[in-house]
């Protein structure tokens, strides 16, 4: 019988006509027996795609999503439903096959009838093919080949799909087994591998992967793809770049990335053995191991590139010679730090302390001390650099514009403080001002990824083509000069940067004085008194009109002092979704113990770590719990488990997916989430509106309790904290009332408060 196959399809803006088109070509598949699932990651398209499959003559299978998602996340959530499907029809491994399909693509009528006689013939687990390339029009070809555009290597092997993914996900044919196998997906912080490249890993280390060397599928390049087709068909030798700090990081960003994959495929196929999913000898992990050792693989990766270099793909060579050098580095580095300077001081302090019991001084050196004398130290070691612009303007700019500085533009170093930022600038690019964001300390380790990103958080607003013109991304750390105009405003988001703004204005005689102040803490408590304290309070005092994140840290600077901070000065509530967490389903009740979790950052000063293990100590044992009645977990970041009082473990799971996270809060019960500071951090509104009853400290004008009942305010000492443990302990379920919390206590909502700020703006910035 000839399989049914599941085509999975992401929707995501789809532009009509192209979808339409796509659709039709599903329908004339010489392979009838198939059903179309499609996911709804832009929350909105399910009528279009519903009518437009109707129109095609399509069976389908809507996926419905509450927030949007990014493709990875998309074709996972469709696999899964796939799965689902195939279990609900009672259908087996050998008459049912998966399709991964994209919105503005053109299959060739055999695409699936190809694909299936390969996998038949093939035996492996996963088919793809080439493709050809065509423009917008659907007609127009660009490119015969992709593989021959791209220079493909057609057969990689395992190792090398980690050097350049050559599969296409809308070319794969595949069996349920693989998918199987495959979810879920390893988690990441933003995309920084596709589901492709994944499902290829496995299936090479497994079932094997077979290349269908013809084109199969029309890919569509446009404006609007997620990943386009990128032109290495005239790139000739290595093109080696002299080594830099800048060449090093992207370097080590690529490799990175590829051990983690290594590590995330040898994990996942040691897990299917152990649980019988996989027979011993069935998976073929040999080729991960430069990625699975811990001080050694160069070697392998300098043979691949000599061997990539002699079949002439010169590109790759590159990348596996760029591994070579990152693993070298890793091994120096670790043997440096383990038996060079740091070892000299480790003595050195011993010694140190070793001669204060006795005599208390330390034996002085000889006079006539042989070698070499020390180099003096430099004092941009001591300097804090942070302070100074490392670039020098050079106004040829066509327009003024909004130089936002933030510290990185990097995805996985983007936390809470700078997404703020980005999203202002992004708000008042939207509002029509041209907007440049520039990294100050940190280089850009890629900047096309980090330009997705950023435009990425645009979300589902109409005008994103149009918005991206107005949107710029620097490496301030790399590039000696930066093209500004000379009547630029700058917005500092740090009090380093703060000095950089200033600095840059008055240095070159900028026509705004004055530079915009986004303020999300009071900075100068971060650090001892010394120079940091100084140097933070000291950007208090430069001319600027200030941005404050929500009204207690505007009344907590007006209480300490600081004439800037009046009641008509800009603020703006924390930016959460609160529907997001407040319509979350929570786990229902008795299934087991209790779930408290704690907003655990030991790295962190401010969340206070260490008191809040001291209460929870406090708290299990007031209360006599023990493992039967309580479980305790600890997100936010990766720490040692915790043994306490009542054999009770706190168990350390590190930052969870953003996806995740809302979800995860519904199994929660209780939250100790600690923020000794003036604003109020995310993570106990975030408890609170998941049905969460959480405890917390106050500080200042800080009381979160009177936003809602589920909050439990107290002062932030041990014995406070333990006893609003036990007091939310005995207290009832969290209500729906309790839940939706009302942020506007906080100060305007981002998105009005970007409205004030781009009105304000008018008379500073002209629109182009």
């Amino acid at each position: 019988m000839a399989p049914r196959i599941f085509i999975i399809m992401a929707v995501f803006q789809p532009e009509p006509e192209y979808l339409a088109a796509q659709l039709r070509s599903l329908a004339a598949q010489t392979h009838d027996d198939h059903h179309l699932v499609a996911v709804i990651a832009d929350t909105t398209s399910d009528r279009l795609i519903a009518e437009a499959a109707a129109a095609a003559g399509l069976s389908l299978t809507l996926v419905p999503s509450d927030v949007p998602l990014d493709a990875v996340r998309a074709f996972e959530a469709g696999l899964s439903e796939a799965l689902r499907l195939i279990d609900a029809e009672g259908l087996t491994q050998d008459d049912t096959l998966i399709a991964l399909c994209d919105q503005d693509d053109i299959w060739h009528a055999d695409r699936l009838e190809r694909g299936v006689a390969a996998l038949a013939a093939s035996g492996a687990d996963l088919v793809h093919s080439d493709a050809r390339l065509v423009g917008p029009d659907g007609t127009t070809v660009l490119h015969r080949s992709m593989f021959a555009f791209e220079r493909r290597k057609k057969a990689p092997g395992l190792r090398g799909l980690l050097y350049r993914n050559n599969i296409t996900g809308m070319t794969t044919l595949m069996r349920p087994r693989l998918v199987r196998l495959a979810l879920p997906f390893p988690p990441q912080s933003g995309v920084h591998f596709y589901h492709d490249l994944w499902l290829g890993l496995l299936a090479s280390a497994t079932g094997g992967v077979h290349l269908i060397d013809a084109a199969l599928v029309d890919y569509r390049q446009h404006q609007s793809n997620v990943m386009g087709a990128i032109d290495r068909s005239g790139s000739k030798g290595l093109r080696w770049k002299r080594p830099d700090a800048m060449w090093m990081r992207k370097e080590a960003t690529a490799y990175a990335l590829a051990r983690y994959l290594g590590q995330s495929t040898y994990n996942r196929l040691s897990d299917a053995i152990t649980d019988g999913s996989l027979k011993h000898g069935e998976a073929k992990t040999a080729p991960l191991r430069p990625y699975l050792r811990r001080m050694r693989g160069m070697g392998t990766h300098l043979r691949d590139a000599l061997g990539l270099a002699l079949q002439g793909h010169a590109g790759l060579a590159r990348i596996a010679a760029g591994f070579a050098v990152v693993s070298t580095g890793r091994t120096v580095w670790t043997l440096r730090e383990a038996f060079g300077p740091g070892l000299r001081s480790a003595i050195d302090g011993f010694d140190t302390r070793l001669y204060s019991l006795s005599p208390g001084m330390t034996p002085r050196p000889p006079r006539n001390l042989s070698g070499p004398a020390k180099s003096p130290v430099k004092h941009e070691g001591i300097v804090d650099l942070r302070k100074e612009p490392r670039f020098v303007p050079e106004f040829s700019a066509p327009h003024a514009a909004l130089n936002i500085l933030v510290p990185t533009l990097n995805p996985t170093e983007i936390f809470a403080g700078i997404a703020t930022a980005l999203d202002i600038g992004l708000g008042l690019a939207v509002r029509g001002y041209p907007v440049r964001f520039i990294a100050t300390d940190l280089p850009m380790s890629s900047p096309g990824t980090s330009r997705s990103f950023v435009l990425g958080r645009l979300g589902q607003r109409q005008d994103v083509e149009a918005v991206s013109t107005r949107i710029t991304l620097y490496c301030g750390v790399q590039s000696p000069t930066l093209t500004l105009h000379p009547e630029d405003l700058f917005m500092a988001t740090a009090w380093w940067s703060a000095h950089v703004a200033e600095k840059l204005i008055r240095r070159h005689e900028m026509a705004q004085g004055r530079f915009l102040y986004l303020i999300q803490d009071y900075e100068p408590h971060f650090y001892a008194w010394g120079p940091e304290f100084a140097d933070a309070m000291a950007s208090y005092h430069f001319d600027f009109e200030p941005v404050f994140n929500t009204t207690l840290l505007r009344d907590w600077f007006s209480e300490q002092g600081f004439g800037f901070a009046t009641g008509d000065v800009l603020a703006f509530h924390p930016s959460i979704d609160i529907e997001r967490y407040s319509h979350v389903a929570r786990r229902a009740g008795g299934a087991g113990p209790r779930r408290l979790a704690l907003y655990g950052r030991p790295d962190v000063p401010r969340n206070m770590y260490a008191t809040a293990i001291e209460a929870l100590a406090r708290f299990v044992e007031k209360e006599g719990l023990g493992p039967e009645e309580i479980e305790l977990v600890s997100i936010g970041q990766h720490h040692s488990d915790v043994s306490l009082p009542g054999g009770l473990v706190l168990r350390s799971l590190g930052k969870l997916p953003w996806e995740d996270y809302p979800d995860y809060l519904g199994t929660v019960d209780l939250g100790l989430s600690l923020m000794y500071s003036p604003h109020p951090s995310h993570p106990p509104l975030e408890m609170a509106a998941a049905g969460v009853r959480v405890v917390t400290n106050g500080f200042g004008p800080k009381d979160l309790s009177r936003l809602s009942p589920a909050i439990l305010s107290v002062p932030a000492t041990a014995p406070d904290l333990a006893d609003a443990l036990g007091t939310a302990w005995h207290a009832a379920p969290v209500t729906q009332a309790e839940r939706e919390i009302d942020l506007r206590d906080l100060g305007s909502h981002p998105e009005d408060m970007i409205d004030d700020l781009a009105n304000r703006l008018a008379t500073r910035l002209a629109r182009p």
